[in-house]
């Protein structure tokens, strides 16, 4: 839905006017504002790269990226319009442009103000916003007939929708909140539980800006924030609290939480610290370590929380290491883990590996999709691919904190089930395809080949698991 009031950004750019090519046109008593009220930003400053990369990701537009690389001096005022513009566009950016907004919006708070003050004199403020997401697919498998059900029926049509609240509280604290639709909303299943009639509340959270010292911080339930490039990760439904802080072109960012429901004897606690540094304007480097309080099991059906059928540890811990680098038009990213088992028994390793990288002609994602989007979907006509591939030994990645979990649709009643553990004991070759057709509205074709890794701890007879294909549409108001 669109904004009532959009009091940092709309108002602002229509006074400034500023050009295509990014350079404002200050005239009248705005610039003679501007002119005294504000010192020039200097050309080497962190936020000039800053800006120049939100506006290569498409989240402010209308400006020549040289304008940010130091090409023209600007203003602590024309930023703070900038930063605005950029803080309007918020929600449809990924989690690393958001950090960069985020630590933007707070070395210019203090202009931000008083750009905010000279525009409360125009329009009333209102500081709640209302949006949302409706999602409709169909899927396709072909699984190991030994052990897979190929899908039919209703099971290949499925929808889900998401209506999201977010906004300010005071120029320190916003919050946002979604409510969604169950899961196992099959289309022909209206009469039965989990259809999409029950709802619930997948994110519910506050950020504090500048709180104890950090840029900013977040308590509440969210998304699991994407540690290094996103073999961890998550879409919803953690609890926990992140801390996020910038150092020039070095950023650091916390998180602990809980990654499955916590029982006195199981914390199903994970929490991650993670550095990222640009090394340059093409390339960033991340590098973390985590811990997670969470047992893994497997079960004899191989329906256990291992992608196995026997195996087991108590908890893990272990290092990440990602990037992303882009050649020329083209974005190249990849992620690797280490991580050590606590008492691994049964056959199960005890320094489990992963890795997976992705190559696509997007500009747009610094973490793997679908995490991320390959486009921007208000932009008609854009459209992005990739092809990726991912390895993952058995207990390498602590269950329900698998970035790749719940990328594709199996029956979930069947062994190694490829919809529950697409981040464990698995070989995947992974190909996409989206295309804005109409603004706001993305297509986006997938497909999975699963293998599994170590087959000799599963009871199957090929490494072939499951091949799954599928067709989204997204609506985004």
């Amino acid at each position: 839905m669109k904004k009532v009031n959009k009091l940092l950004a709309i108002i602002p750019l229509a006074l400034m006017s500023i050009t295509m090519a990014g350079t404002p046109a200050l005239t009248g008593t705005v610039s003679a504002a501007a002119a005294t009220s504000f010192s020039d930003v200097p050309a080497d400053h962190w936020a000039y790269d800053a800006v120049a990369k939100l506006a290569q990701a498409g989240i402010i537009d209308g400006y020549n990226d040289r304008t940010f690389r130091g090409d023209r001096v600007l203003t602590r005022y024309e930023f703070a319009i900038i930063v605005a513009k950029a803080m309007d566009n918020f929600e449809r950016a990924d989690e690393n442009n958001k950090e960069i907004i985020d630590t933007l919006s707070a070395e210019f708070n203090s202009e931000l103000n008083r750009l905010g003050a000279r525009v409360a004199q125009v329009e009333n403020k209102t500081n709640t916003w209302l949006g949302g997401e409706t999602r409709m697919r169909y899927i396709a498998n072909d699984p190991n007939p030994a052990s897979g059900k190929r899908l039919s029926g209703s099971e290949q049509f499925d929808f889900r929708q998401r209506i999201k609240f977010w906004g300010r509280i005071n120029e320190d604290i916003s919050w946002i909140g979604r409510i969604t639709t169950s899961g196992g909303n099959k289309f022909g299943s209206v009469n039965y539980p989990g259809s999409g009639s029950e709802i619930s509340l997948d994110i519910m959270n506050v950020t504090v800006q500048g709180l104890l010292g950090s840029d900013n911080i977040r308590v509440g339930r969210s998304a699991l924030d994407f540690y290094t490039t996103g073999l961890f990760g998550g879409p919803l439904n953690y609890d926990g609290v992140t801390i996020n802080k910038r150092f020039g072109d070095v950023s650091f960012k916390g998180w602990t939480g809980t990654i499955r429901p916590s029982t006195e004897a199981n914390k199903n606690q994970l929490s991650t610290a993670q550095v990222g540094f640009k090394v340059n304007n093409d390339l960033n480097v991340k590098t973390g370590y985590y811990w997670a309080n969470a047992v893994g099991t497997s079960s004899p059906d191989g329906k256990g929380l291992l992608n196995t059928n026997r195996g087991s540890y108590d908890k893990s811990k272990g290092w990440s290491a990602g990037f992303d680098y882009k050649l020329g038009k083209y974005t190249l990213l990849g992620d690797y883990v280490g991580t050590s088992l606590v008492n691994a028994r049964d056959g199960l390793g005890s320094n489990p590996k992963a890795w997976a990288v992705q190559f696509s002609n997007s500009q747009g994602p610094a973490v793997l999709y679908p995490a991320v989007n390959l486009v921007n979907p208000s932009k008609v006509g854009s459209d992005a691919w990739l092809v990726g591939y991912r390895s993952i030994d058995p207990g390498a990645i602590p269950n329900g904190a698998g970035g790749y979990d719940q990328t594709a649709v199996s029956n979930l009643a069947q062994p190694y089930n490829v919809s529950a553990h697409g981040t464990d004991n698995v070989n995947v070759l992974m190909l996409a395809y989206q295309n804005v057709i109409a603004k706001n509205l993305l297509l986006s074709l997938e497909y999975q080949d699963f293998k599994v890794k170590e087959r000799g701890l599963t009871s199957l007879a090929s490494d072939r698991l499951d091949k799954n294909y599928m067709v989204k549409f997204e609506f985004y108001y």
